[in-house]
């Protein structure tokens, strides 16, 4: 969807619009949640309520980063679709409050961090080639 969500413009696709909105929430459900349940002790959804599911392209000549933003959700669920160094260069997420930079994320490997107000954080700029990631708002 051109624009993305919100305030935050992405160039970004749903995954109900692929048809593989059933078929990621089984994921979340089955593999995800049991994750989050170890690391957000005491907090609990089955099946996680997640509609905003979408995968994004970073690229140098379209949108290179993301500025500062605090996500619409509980947690925030944020899988690497290809590689750093392979198949572009650059990108990342950067937590502003905490000064922690995540750039080096492998593909299929996930990063889960709270939304809202605790996680200000920013997408760094892809310098070359095109960088893709898979986002779900899980409870907004």
């Amino acid at each position: 969807l051109a624009g993305g969500y919100e305030a935050v413009p992405t160039r970004d696709i749903h995954m109900n619009q692929l048809g593989y909105e059933e078929e990621w929430l089984y994921i979340l459900d089955t593999y995800v949640r049991p994750l989050q349940e170890a690391v957000f002790i005491g907090y609990f959804h089955q099946p996680p309520r997640s509609i905003m599911n979408f995968m994004v392209r970073y690229r140098p000549d379209e949108q290179p980063y993301l500025r500062p933003h605090h996500d619409s959700s509980t947690y925030t669920i944020n899988v690497a679709l290809n590689s750093v160094g392979v198949d572009y260069e650059g990108g990342g997420c950067n937590f502003l409050r905490y000064n922690c930079r995540v750039t080096d994320t492998k593909k299929g490997h996930m990063l889960m961090h709270p939304g809202r107000l605790t996680h200000y954080h920013e997408g760094l700029h892809t310098t070359k080639g095109t960088r893709y990631i898979m986002i779900s708002f899980v409870d907004p």
